[in-house]
């Protein structure tokens, strides 16, 4: 076997051999239908239970019962940066941001290129040093959300509370 590597960076990572070696052995002829699950169309049997299977799993890892949609979008977080304030900024509205760190502000800039973003904290010239005190996050209360990145890998910042849900219009 070739030496493996062990990715530990964010976004894609390391999966156990057993696994592969199942989506290998099964990559040409996903069980039994002639083709590889690569090449099946969305809406054939075996990609449906693949799907249906694993929204399953998503509500049961949640907990989330039938009133929740499970939606799997591609992109990754920098779309969703995108999407979050597309869907959920109302005409008129605004959005308030914590912007404590590179991914924070990368939702805040994105936010910015579709809708009207309120900075309700920014620990920018403290080069991301400090995430505020809850007393210290200032928006309006007609704001559609306020955005907040738990933590901030490359400073090594950390929430460890979050604002009052009930505060929110959710």
């Amino acid at each position: 076997m070739v030496k493996r590597n062990v990715n530990f960076n964010p976004g894609p990572a390391a999966l156990p051999l057993e696994v592969l070696q199942i989506v290998q052995g099964e990559l040409l002829d996903y069980k039994g239908s002639g083709m590889s699950i690569l090449e099946s169309s969305h809406r054939a049997k075996e990609f449906e239970t693949i799907n249906d299977q694993t929204i399953a799993l998503v509500r049961e890892l949640f907990g989330l019962g039938t009133d929740y949609q499970v939606l799997f979008l591609g992109g990754g977080a920098s779309t969703q940066f995108a999407l979050v304030p597309m869907n959920f900024v109302g005409s008129g509205q605004m959005a308030a941001y914590v912007d404590t760190g590179e991914f924070a502000s990368k939702a805040l800039k994105e936010c910015q290129t579709v809708a009207k973003a309120h900075v309700a904290f920014s620990s920018r010239e403290e080069k991301y040093r400090r995430v505020p005190q809850m007393s210290e996050i200032k928006y309006p209360d007609t704001v559609a959300y306020l955005h907040m990145c738990s933590n901030n890998t490359i400073e090594g910042t950390q929430f460890w509370e979050f604002p009052i849900r009930a505060r929110y219009r959710w």
